[in-house]
């Protein structure tokens, strides 16, 4: 489940978050662990994302989600793992 923020965190200028498209690259930190991935919507609120390096973590967990805004990863939104 991914909740969206309405803004980009830590950009000079307001950008909006648009929502997540099919093969977009996404950062994820899980805890204390962090990787990318390649995102596969599923629905209006459900990402599925393909791990380049697999992560451990339990059901529920919350996921910061960041995506590349001006060369840099900024944080766009959280989820949970399903």
């Amino acid at each position: 489940e991914v909740y969206l923020l309405e803004k980009a965190v830590g950009t000079a200028e307001q950008v909006k978050v648009e929502k997540i498209k099919a093969n977009e690259l996404l950062m994820l930190n899980v805890g204390t662990a962090t990787t990318i991935g390649t995102a596969m919507p599923l629905s209006e609120n459900k990402v599925r994302v393909k791990l380049r390096r697999p992560v451990c973590a339990e059901v529920g967990s919350r996921v910061a989600i960041s995506r590349q805004i001006g060369g840099r990863f900024r944080l766009i939104g959280y989820g949970m793992i399903e």
